[in-house]
């Protein structure tokens, strides 16, 4: 008989209305990953969850050799594997969440205690506020395993050529809407396929907010290049996106500082950096 060259072990997360997942792996799953890779040199993993998937008993494994984040698939997701293992379509696919070590890692995992059994109306208190996700990790220093906005290709990408044109914005309490999205800046970027096949890569913008999470997505931009090819990407951002909640005022407020500017391929992958600054 003659050895494959590669195996392909599919796994899920099964998820509906009316219940939770107990956790965000399994046994059963992660042994199988296990058992298959111990007899295969090329392992390949393909996940379909409609969500979160810890990876961690397995990721390292030498013979795992990739992992695919499938999520929830249809009718023509064999076809689109095929076409994505056989390299005839290019990955292009970002994480919209960010894939920890552990579950512990994660700012809010439990759902809150019933007071007692039968209980229907739970008492949450969502102490976290704006910290979840990638906020959350940024700002507690937590490594992930990917993090969001995370994505593979099969060509690189380089970023050039910031450039930010901001002028006269100063700090104010929104009070219109027409106000509060109003563009009071705009950020500049070049990307360009810098190997060797064609592929799509998506830019992404982060704010870093004075007193806020250390970044904040407030933009994204997909570029379809081919090998060689190049494009630029112009990103606005509003009154509102440099703005934060102030719950005594009960208005937007666009407080003075030096407001951080990263642009790049993930919330961890930043390629440039830039500032804006807010005056009184």
């Amino acid at each position: 008989m003659t050895p494959s060259n590669a195996c392909l072990v599919f796994i899920n997360a099964i998820s509906t209305e009316g219940w939770d997942r107990d956790g965000l792996h399994d046994e059963f799953s992660d042994g199988l990953v296990r058992n298959v890779a111990s007899k295969c040199a090329n392992t390949i993993v393909v996940i379909h969850a409609s969500g979160i998937r810890l990876v961690d008993q397995w990721i390292e494994h030498p013979n795992v050799t990739a992992a695919v984040l499938a999520h929830v698939p249809g009718q023509d997701s064999g076809r689109a594997l095929v076409k994505l293992l056989y390299g005839e379509v290019g990955f292009s696919g970002k994480l919209p969440y960010t894939i920890a070590k552990n579950e512990s890692d994660y700012p809010v995992y439990k759902p809150c205690a019933l007071a007692f059994k039968g209980d229907t109306d739970p008492q949450c208190d969502y102490t976290e506020g704006v910290y979840l996700d990638y906020r959350a990790f940024d700002a507690k220093n937590i490594t992930p395993r990917f993090e969001f906005g995370y994505g593979l290709s099969y060509t690189t990408f380089d970023y050039s050529s910031l450039s930010i044109s901001a002028h006269g914005v100063r700090t104010c309490f929104s009070t219109s809407l027409d106000e509060l999205w109003q563009v009071v800046a705009k950020v500049h970027v070049g990307v360009v396929n810098s190997g060797n096949v064609d592929g799509r890569e998506i830019a992404q913008l982060y704010v870093g907010i004075p007193g806020a999470p250390p970044k904040q997505l407030r933009g994204f931009e997909k570029f379809d290049l081919k090998a060689g090819q190049g494009g630029r990407a112009t990103f606005e951002l509003t009154r509102r996106d440099l703005s934060q909640w102030d719950v005594v005022q009960q208005k937007w407020v666009l407080l003075p500082g030096d407001y951080k500017i990263y642009v790049g391929a993930s919330s961890r992958d930043i390629r440039l950096t830039g500032s804006i600054v807010v005056s009184t």
